[in-house]
Parts: structure tokens; sequence; C-alpha cells
């Protein structure tokens, strides 16, 4: 039986490769709709759908592998509206998103679920609000507006106002999931409540917005997008949501939280290395201010005196 040092240590290792996977995914997601053949709407779709179908074949495991249960009927109802919010409108408008701005911004606005989180859990469930998490909160919102309204001009960033935007209301589509869906996520293990959201949504996402988008030519596609989409699919939209119950289990909350800031440093490298980095003054003093108010939020939670505990802030793209 493994030590609770070790269990840590397992938690702490599982946190660190979901962080890289998510990390990762911006500016590859940018580098593929770079090269022109697919845009934000059309790699939603393909990130659904391709989501879904792994979620479908492993649904066929042993339980014991994926702990799958079986959902009461009167829950489909509700897994197909948090499939509204947290796959559809979460997952699609990041993506799209990504396509108007940069890879280190998206990654940045991604860090900002717990600040909505605390904001909306004070609002419709009654969570104590301290000055510690008002001021959170507070700067947290500032740095998103500061970078959402960011006017700099790069040829990697047709469009940063409209693509942080974007970006800012995914990570409020996230946090609206985590507080109105609670009972839900408490219920029923996290590949159960995965499966069925990405079914869900490739049933109704797919049908609806493949209306506005052309035929997808697939022989276009160079070695590296489809190399790409593959890493798309595979680790940040499948095997990461697998992940991050299991540190859960092992880690605190405010342990998990930490993890936010290594996901903007993992994209910033990454998209350096790329090519596709943008940097600039305000941008870094926008991220400054957004580190430093998810800092506050995080780390001034009482989880037992709290009705509603923060989820990781990279598990909701």
């Amino acid at each position: 039986m493994p030590s609770t040092e070790g269990n840590r240590t397992y938690g702490h290792l599982a946190m660190l490769m979901a962080t890289i996977m998510w990390g990762a995914m911006a500016p590859i997601a940018k580098s593929v709709l770079e090269q022109g053949v697919l845009d934000g709407l059309a790699l939603s779709v393909v990130r659904i759908g391709g989501g879904a179908i792994l979620f479908l074949l492993f649904s066929f495991l042993p339980k014991r592998i994926t702990g799958d249960v079986k959902v009461d009927r009167k829950d489909y109802f509700t897994l197909f509206l948090a499939s509204v919010v947290m796959i559809s409108s979460n997952q699609g408008l990041f993506i799209i998103g990504i396509q108007y701005t940069t890879p280190v911004d998206t990654s940045v606005m991604c860090t900002l679920t717990p600040v909505f989180t605390l904001l909306l859990a004070a609002i419709f469930i009654g969570n104590p609000l301290t000055p510690l998490k008002v001021l959170g909160v507070v700067l947290g919102l500032t740095g998103a507006l500061l970078m959402a309204f960011s006017n700099e001009e790069a040829e990697i960033a047709v469009n940063p106002m409209l693509g942080n935007l974007l970006c800012m209301m995914a990570q409020i589509c996230a946090s609206v999931y985590y507080v109105f869906f609670l009972k839900l996520i408490n219920k029923y293990p996290a590949f159960t409540i995965m499966k069925w959201m990405f079914i869900f949504s490739a049933l109704t996402y797919i049908p609806g917005i493949s209306l506005f988008i052309p035929p997808i030519q697939w022989m276009e596609l160079e070695t590296s997008s489809i190399m790409g989409l593959a890493y798309i699919i595979l680790f940040p939209t499948f095997l990461a949501y697998l992940i991050i119950p299991y540190s859960q289990k092992l880690l605190k909350p405010t342990v998990i939280s930490t993890y936010a800031y290594l996901q903007p440093v993992v994209a910033s490298l990454l998209a350096t290395i790329m090519g596709l980095a943008l940097f600039g003054w305000n941008r870094i003093f926008a991220t400054a201010l957004i580190f430093l108010g998810v800092f506050l939020v995080s780390f001034s939670m009482r989880p037992k005196r709290e009705s509603i505990r923060l989820k990781s802030p990279q598990s909701s793209n």
C-alpha cells in the first residue's frame, strides 16, 4: 500500500501531466489553424466529435477500469444542459477564440476560472466573500479586461480583442458549470459525466455548426496539422479530463490551483519555440494582475466552510 507521501507524489505527477497537456494545446491548435485548412468552427467540431468517439469507445472497457456507472433517467436532461455549457459553449468558444488571438493570451485567460466561479458562487448560492477574495476577484477581472481589450497588433493575432473576449466567455461558461451542476459533479464519476456530455454535445453542436462551415479538405492537411489534431483530441480533450479527478482525490484544492500558473508558462515556452508568441508591456501587466487575483482567490478558500470547492482552473478548456 503506497504511503500518503507517495500518493501525493502521484497526484502531483498527474497534475503536472494534465497541465502540460493543456498548456501545449493553445500553441498547437494555433499552428493547425495557421495552415488555413481549418477555421475555429471546424476545429471545434473535430475536437468535440473526436472526444465523443474516444469516450464512447473507452466505455466498452470494464467498468473497474473506467469507473463508469449507470445514469439515473432523471439526470439525462441535466447532463444535456451541462454538455451545452461545458462542452459546446466552453470548448467551442475557446477554440474559436484561439483563431483570433495568441496562444499565450488564451492560456492566461484559462486561469480565470476560479475567479469567475467564486463570483458566481457568491451571487447565486451565497458563498461568503472576504475582503481578500474581493480583492482577488477585482484584480483578476481587471487584468482580464486589460488583456481582452488590448489592441496590440500581430500577424498571429488578427483580432486579439475578439479572441480574448471569446476565451473569457469560455471560462465564464466553465464557472457556470462548476457552480450550477455541482450536484451532478459530485454524484457521478468523471468518466461517466464526460462521456455523456461529449455524446450529447456531438449530437447537438456538430450538426448545428456544420451548417456554417465548408466541407473539410482532409487531403490538404499537412502532416504536422494531422499530428496536431491527434494531439488535441487524445491528450487535452480526453486524457487530461481523466487525470484531474485522480489528482483531486490526493491533493488539496489549493494545491491543485497552483498548477494554474504553470499552464501559461508551458504555452509561452512552446509558442516562443514555434514563433507564435506575442509579448508587450500591457499584456505582461495584465497577466501579473490575473495571476495575483487567482492567487488571492485560491489561497483564501476554506474548503470546510465553503459550500463549493473551486475546481482546477486548467480543467476548463
